[in-house]
């Protein structure tokens, strides 16, 4: 009898300790909200210095118009990217200093090599599902100005183009085994 109260106790200890710690993982309204003011703060500071970009305002406008659907931890990831683009795009208008041209054209280089890898493998059936996901975030990390990490998921992205055509490639002849064909 001793055994069961003090597995059942133990058990009640492990869910209250679970619930709030989920409860400390939830993304709330007021979270979002903040991002978006955040985001928003960011982009007319930017304004101010003639260096706001239209996509991220569409991006501001994008986690606003989750809102309503309750999608707040998406709005919230959409409302960063946006805030850190502008916050970018701000430093170096106002920072005097000449972007590093060479980190920007190595990570361009590497996320167009990512999307013609890809292409290639979509051409011919072998496309991975997160690829395209990839090359967008790569892409949304080098306009906020984090060129290495950009490059790293361009190259990761690549990668998966060539291994996804590869597969294809192989298995372009592959058939049914006869027990699956069905016969006449």
């Amino acid at each position: 009898m001793k055994i069961c109260r003090f597995s059942a106790g133990r058990l009640i200890v492990a869910l209250l300790a679970a619930l709030m710690v989920t409860n400390a993982w939830a993304t709330h309204r007021s979270e979002a909200e903040r991002a978006i003011a955040e985001a928003k703060a960011a982009h007319e500071k930017a304004a101010s210095v003639q260096a706001a970009s239209p996509e991220t305002a569409k991006m501001i406008e994008t986690a606003e118009g989750l809102l309503p659907s309750r999608q707040y931890t998406k709005a919230v990831g959409i409302a960063t990217k946006a805030k850190m683009q502008d916050t970018f795009a701000y430093e170096q208008a106002t920072s005097g200093e000449e972007p590093d041209t060479e980190a920007r054209d190595a990570a361009e280089q590497a996320i167009a090599d990512a999307d013609a890898a890809r292409k290639k493998a979509a051409a011919v059936g072998g496309e991975w599902r997160d690829t395209a996901k990839m090359i967008k975030t790569a892409a949304g990390l080098a306009k906020s100005g984090r060129f290495e990490e950009a490059i790293e998921l361009a190259e990761k992205a690549r990668r998966q183009g060539e291994l996804g055509y590869a597969q294809s490639m192989n298995e372009k002849d592959a058939g049914f085994p006869s027990y699956v064909v069905a016969k006449p």
